[in-house]
């Protein structure tokens, strides 16, 4: 069984036992302030965040946010990619408590607040983190090229929005795009954008985790 805090000053946690897979859904717009360690990175796309592994580890502190944030859902995999059964707690900001009533402390802290804003509101969810920087070709076997077919050897980075790789440990206005090699023995090297390949298979692999671990517990409650 796992716990999934928020909402204390604008923090997303989950306490458990070997956690590598979050997803969350959720209501509002928030700007997510990336918390996790080097091994994992947090995407987001309409009302969905999706915290996955890039590396080894487990997952404890997830982010903290601004704007208006309820959770609706949540679902966590360990590192055996089985389902953890996983509740959700929101924990009421001390500003909160500021505007509630000493009669009314008794009441579950979903109910002694009618909002569920942290900070500023936002108009749409953002990253702060946009990108998972300081990759390396050499430690991620990446076969990657430039658009005149260069081999490239070096650092790069990926976008999380779109998947796309770029030059350089952080994005500058220098960065170049990146592309693989579909494989085509070809004197010239037929090269397509680099759509973060291995990040797009472990979060590809973490979402195929979280659709098995729902189907078994359909399974063993019989429905």
């Amino acid at each position: 069984m796992a716990k999934l805090y928020y909402g204390n000053n604008g923090s997303c946690n989950i306490e458990g036992s070997n956690i590598q897979v979050v997803l969350i859904r959720f209501r509002g717009a928030i700007e997510i302030n990336d918390k996790t360690s080097d091994s994992f990175a947090i995407a987001q796309q309409n009302d969905g965040i999706m915290i996955f592994p890039i590396g080894e580890g487990v997952l404890n502190e997830l982010f903290t946010y601004v704007g208006e944030f309820k959770i609706i859902s949540v679902s966590a995999v360990d590192n055996n990619g089985d389902g953890v059964p996983t509740s959700i707690h929101r924990v009421m900001d001390y500003t909160e408590l500021l505007n509630t009533n000493a009669e009314d402390m008794t009441i579950n802290s979903e109910d002694l607040s009618a909002t569920h804003v942290h900070g500023k509101k936002v108009t749409k969810t953002i990253l702060k983190q946009p990108y998972i920087p300081n990759l390396h070709t050499s430690k991620h076997n990446a076969m990657l090229y430039l658009q005149d077919g260069t081999k490239y050897d070096g650092y790069y980075h990926i976008h999380l929005k779109d998947n796309a790789a770029m030059t350089g440990k952080e994005h500058t206005e220098d960065s170049q795009d990146l592309y693989f090699n579909t494989g085509k023995p070809t004197k010239n090297p037929s090269l397509v954008p680099y759509g973060a390949i291995e990040q797009r298979k472990r979060r590809k692999a973490a979402e195929v985790k979280i659709r098995q671990s729902r189907r078994n517990r359909r399974r063993k409650n019989g429905l």
